[in-house]
């Protein structure tokens, strides 16, 4: 009866430590993924700054077209105003001919 007990509590011994064995490999892998995670959420609030420092520029760069185009429309129509009709016809004459340049030039 001894040597039942010796060998039921070896067993025992044996099955905990093969428990054992399978968490730490368990937990190794775990921490593998957790690892891979964190730098992954790293890369990614990196690439979330770069892209909002883009969108930023942009919005600078756009707000910058803005008040351009504005100055420009404000002279264009202080021209208009002083010059009367010749300037609209000089003004539409120059458009059309720059688009028939471009057309040409596009068409070879």
């Amino acid at each position: 009866m001894s040597d039942g007990r010796q060998s039921n509590t070896h067993s025992r011994r044996t099955n905990y430590s093969y428990i054992e064995e399978q968490n730490e490999q368990r937990t190794e892998l775990l921490n593998s993924k957790v690892n891979q995670l964190k730098h992954l959420a790293v890369q990614i609030g990196d690439e979330t700054k770069l892209q909002n420092k883009y969108l930023q520029e942009l919005h600078d760069n756009m707000d910058n077209t803005g008040s351009l185009l504005g100055q420009a429309r404000r002279r264009v129509l202080n021209l208009a105003r002083s010059g009367g009709w010749k300037i609209y016809l000089y003004l539409l004459l120059f458009a059309l001919f720059v688009f028939l340049v471009i057309y040409f030039l596009i068409k070879r």
